[in-house]
């Protein structure tokens, strides 16, 4: 059985502050739903014992003894480009509401796909059941959809590419990160702390690039330490 994983000063702070910011959203998600439904209450109040029906129809009563008053004085030009007006801005109206819809629509689709992958890949990583919807709250802030994928962004707005790679990281990646950025999330065997023996690959204390490249730090001074050596294949 591994020993206890230390933290230095530096990364004991690194922590603090990630649970800090992630307490930081839980708490202005939670403000946002008690400003939600203090509006709601507000608009049932507002509207309260109104007949939305009565009032309709008094709208059309209304509009319909203007356009008599125009007739019997001979402005149909102006009749014609009042209701010409009209049916433009209800036009508008239902393009505004619908373009609206579609892009609440995208942004719930991309939330689907995002918190998905996420959950798929939190599995894989061996994190703790309930820390899942942790790791997908700590994603939301993260990753966004671009062309069809999902693409990670910094606090300024910066792409985050993968180590020495080009493309942009991917979910999976950007999830065993968090096994030294928070190794609590994970399960004892899969966290910071974990021996190199889960991700050992080859004969003779031997191991290929890819699986060296994928093993945390600590793994890989253990590894080194040990006498291992890494083979490019």
């Amino acid at each position: 059985m591994s020993d206890p994983k230390t933290y230095t000063e530096e990364e004991f702070q690194a922590l603090q502050n990630k649970a800090n910011e992630t307490k930081t959203k839980l708490d202005e998600f939670r403000a946002n739903n008690v400003n939600l439904l203090k509006e709601q209450e507000d608009l049932k109040s507002k509207f309260s014992g109104v007949d939305l029906d009565v009032y309709n129809n008094m709208l059309q009563q209304s509009q319909a003894l203007k356009d008599k008053k125009l007739i019997d004085a001979g402005k149909i030009d102006e009749l014609m480009e009042e209701r010409s007006k009209l049916m433009r801005e209800e036009h508008n109206q239902v393009v505004e509401n619908m373009k609206g819809q579609q892009l609440d629509l995208t942004k719930k689709l991309e939330h689907l796909l995002i918190d998905s992958a996420v959950r798929d890949s939190a599995v894989k990583a061996g994190v703790i059941d309930t820390a899942i919807d942790d790791v997908v709250l700590r994603s939301q802030s993260i990753f966004s959809i671009k062309e069809g994928k999902a693409v990670p962004h910094d606090s300024s707005g910066n792409v985050i590419f993968g180590d020495g790679n080009s493309d942009p990281m991917d979910v999976s990646e950007w999830v065993k990160g968090l096994t030294e950025s928070a190794p609590h999330l994970f399960n004892a065997s899969t966290g910071g702390g974990s021996k190199h023996g889960s991700n050992f690959s080859g004969t003779n204390n031997t191991i290929s690039r890819d699986v060296f490249d994928n093993m945390s730090h600590q793994d890989r001074s253990k590894f080194a330490k040990d006498g291992g050596k890494v083979v490019d294949k």
